[in-house]
C-alpha cells in the first residue's frame, strides 16, 4: 500500500454560517446569558467554607502547593499526592493561594469561573455539532438557541454542584474546560476552509487534550468520542478505505496521550492504596457496580433529587441483588434497542456508547475510593445527553410557529431550566461547611456510616467530643468493619484515657484496613506512641481472664 503521507484533517467545501447572518444580540447575548445564569445558580458557593472531605488533605493541611517557587513547581510536577497526578490543577490552586491566601472564597470563585467558561465552550461545541447533524445552515438563530439550551442544561444541572462547590474538585472543572476545548477545535479542524487552517485546529485540539490530562486523567477516552463524531455527524467514514485509514491514523497521537494518562493514573493510585484489590471486590461485583453506575447517572440526570456527596459502596456487594440485576438488564436493553435503530437513528447508539466510554474509567472496574458512584463523574459524561436535548430543542423551535404542541414543548424546556437552576442553587448551599454537608448526606441515606464518621471528625475538630463519640458509635453500629471509624474512636478514647477501649478499636481497625491505606497508616501511627502500654494492658487482661 502506498504511503498516505501526513495525516490531513478533512476539509468541507461549504463555508460556515457567516456571523453577519446572526444578529449581534444573539451572538453575544446567548453566551453572556449562560455566564449570568451559571453565576446565579452557583452564587451560594462563594459563601462556602472548605469541607472535611479531602479539602483538608488537598488544601488546608497541605503546604506544598502554596507558592510558585521552583521547589513548589517541582513538587507539582512530580507528586502523586492523594492518588492523583494533576500538575495543572495544582498550579491553578497555587495561583489562588498567591491571590487569596487561605480564604476559601477565592478557590470557590475560580471553580465557578472555570465552570462558566466550560459552559460557553460547550455551547460552541453544540453549535458546530448540531449544525452538522442537521445538515443545515439555515435558521442560525434557532440553532444557536438550541445550542444554548443544551449548554444551559449541562451547566446548571444539580449534578454539576459537586464539581463547582467542592474546592477539591478543581481538577474536574479545569480538565472539563480543556476537554470541551479539544472537542470544539477538532470539529472546527474538519470545517476549516483550508488544510493549513485545519492542521492548526487539529494541533490546538491535541494540545488542549494534553492539558486536560495534566489537570486530571479522567478525559482519557476522548479518542473514542472523536471517532464517534467522525462517524456522525461529521460523516468521515462514508469515504473509501484510504480515507478511513487517514481518520484512524489521525487518532494515533490522541490514543497515545490517553494511554499515557491511564498508565500515570494507575501509577499515582498505587502508592496511596486507593485501588481496591480484586480479592476484596471481585469481577462480578465490579461488573454489577459498573452497570448500576450507568443506570444511576441516567436516573439522576432525569430526576436530580436526593443528591449526596457520598453514595457509599457496600462492604460486601452482592451482584445478584435486585438493583444490580435490574441495572444489567437496563444496560443490555438500551444497547440492544439503540443497535436495532442504528440505520434510522445512528445518533442514538453513538450518544449512548459515547456516554458509556466517557464514564467507563470511573465505573468501578478499577475501584478507587469508598463510593459506588459520584455526582462529579457526570461532568463529562452528561455531554451526549445535553446534545440530544439541544437537538430536540432545535426541532421544537423550528416547529413552534406551526404547532401549538411544539410551542408548549419549548415552554416546558424553559420551565425545566428554571427548576434545574433552583435545585442547583439549593444543592450548592449543602456544601456550606462540613456540618451541613454530612448532615445532608445522613438525611439522604441514614445507613451511610462514613457520613457519620466524617461528621464526627468535624465535631471533634470543633471540640464536641460527646457528639463525635455518638456519631462514631452509630457509624460502627452500621458498619463494624470501618477502619477509619475505628481509628477515630480509638484516638478519641485514647485522648480521654480509655486505653482499653482504644486498644480494642485499634486492633479491630487493623484487621479490616488494607495495608498501605490511609486508615492503616493512621491506625499504626496512633498506636505507635502507646504500643508498649497497650500491649502491657492487653497481656494483663489476658492473664487476669479465667481459664
Amino acid at each position: 500500500m502506498a504511503n498516505p503521507g501526513p495525516v490531513q484533517p478533512t476539509v468541507v467545501t461549504t463555508s460556515p454560517v457567516t456571523e453577519e447572518k446572526v444578529p449581534a444580540a444573539v451572538r453575544f447575548g446567548l453566551p453572556l446569558g449562560l455566564l449570568v445564569i451559571v453565576s446565579i445558580a452557583f452564587a451560594p458557593s462563594l459563601h462556602n467554607d472548605f469541607v472535611a472531605w479531602d479539602d483538608d488533605i488537598m488544601i488546608t493541611d497541605n503546604p506544598h502547593f502554596r507558592g510558585l517557587s521552583p521547589s513548589h513547581l517541582a513538587w507539582m510536577l512530580t507528586t502523586f499526592h492523594a492518588g492523583h497526578y494533576e500538575p495543572l490543577s495544582w498550579l491553578s490552586l497555587a495561583l489562588d493561594y498567591t491571590v487569596w491566601g487561605m480564604n476559601p472564597v477565592g478557590y470557590h470563585l475560580t471553580n465557578l469561573l472555570l465552570h462558566a467558561m466550560a459552559a460557553v465552550v460547550f455551547y460552541g461545541c453544540a453549535i458546530v455539532i448540531l449544525r452538522r447533524a442537521f445538515h443545515s445552515r439555515s435558521h442560525p438563530v434557532a440553532l444557536r438557541a438550541a445550542a444554548a439550551m443544551a449548554a444551559a442544561v449541562f451547566a446548571i444541572h444539580p449534578l454539576r454542584v459537586e464539581c463547582v462547590a467542592w474546592a477539591t474538585s478543581r481538577r474536574d472543572v479545569l480538565s472539563g474546560l480543556l476537554y470541551f476545548s479539544a472537542v470544539l477545535a477538532y470539529v472546527r479542524a474538519h470545517e476549516a476552509s483550508s488544510p493549513a487552517t485545519g492542521r492548526k485546529w487539529l494541533g490546538f485540539s491535541l494540545g488542549s487534550f494534553a492539558l486536560s490530562l495534566l489537570a486530571d486523567a479522567w478525559g482519557m477516552t476522548l479518542p473514542v468520542v472523536l471517532l464517534a463524531l467522525d462517524i456522525y455527524p461529521l460523516g468521515r467514514f462514508r469515504a473509501g478505505g484510504e480515507a478511513r485509514r487517514r481518520v484512524l491514523l489521525e487518532k494515533v497521537p490522541f490514543v497515545g496521550l490517553g494511554l499515557a494518562a491511564a498508565a500515570v493514573a494507575a501509577l499515582a493510585a498505587w502508592p496511596e492504596a486507593a485501588t481496591l484489590p480484586l480479592g476484596n471486590h471481585g469481577a462480578a461485583a465490579r461488573l454489577a457496580q459498573a452497570t448500576y453506575g450507568l443506570v444511576f447517572y441516567c436516573w439522576k440526570t432525569v430526576f436530580p433529587f436526593r443528591l449526596s456527596p457520598l453514595y457509599l459502596l457496600e462492604p460486601h456487594l452482592d451482584p445478584a441483588a435486585p438493583r444490580y440485576v435490574a441495572s444489567l438488564l437496563v444496560v443490555i436493553g438500551i444497547t440492544a434497542v439503540a443497535s436495532l435503530l442504528w440505520h434510522r437513528w445512528p445518533w442514538l447508539l453513538l450518544a449512548w456508547l459515547s456516554y458509556v466510554f466517557i464514564v467507563s474509567p470511573v465505573l468501578g472496574l478499577l475501584q478507587s475510593g469508598p463510593q459506588i458512584a459520584a455526582d462529579r463523574y457526570t461532568y463529562l459524561a452528561s455531554a451526549p445527553f445535553a446534545l440530544l436535548l439541544g437537538a430536540a430543542s432545535y426541532r421544537l423551535w423550528l416547529g413552534a410557529r406551526r404547532s401549538t404542541l411544539a410551542g408548549a414543548g419549548a415552554l416546558a424546556l424553559v420551565t425545566t431550566l428554571g427548576v434545574l437552576g433552583a435545585l442547583t442553587f439549593r444543592q450548592t448551599m449543602v456544601w456550606r461547611n462540613s456540618a451541613t454537608l454530612w448532615t445532608h448526606a445522613i438525611e439522604v441515606d441514614p445507613s451511610n456510616s462514613m457520613a457519620y464518621t466524617n461528621r464526627a471528625w468535624d465535631m471533634q475538630v470543633r471540640g464536641d467530643q460527646k457528639g463525635a463519640l455518638s456519631d462514631l458509635n452509630e457509624a460502627l453500629r452500621i458498619n463494624p468493619e470501618d477502619p477509619l471509624a475505628r481509628n477515630n474512636r480509638g484516638a478519641l478514647r485514647q485522648a480521654n484515657g480509655d486505653l482499653r477501649g482504644a486498644l480494642e478499636d485499634y486492633e479491630a481497625g487493623l484487621r479490616f484496613a488494607l495495608v498501605g491505606s490511609r486508615a492503616y497508616v493512621l491506625l499504626t501511627g496512633n498506636m505507635a506512641p502507646w504500643k508498649q502500654e497497650l500491649q502491657r494492658l492487653h497481656a494483663h487482661e489476658k492473664a487476669a481472664s479465667p481459664p
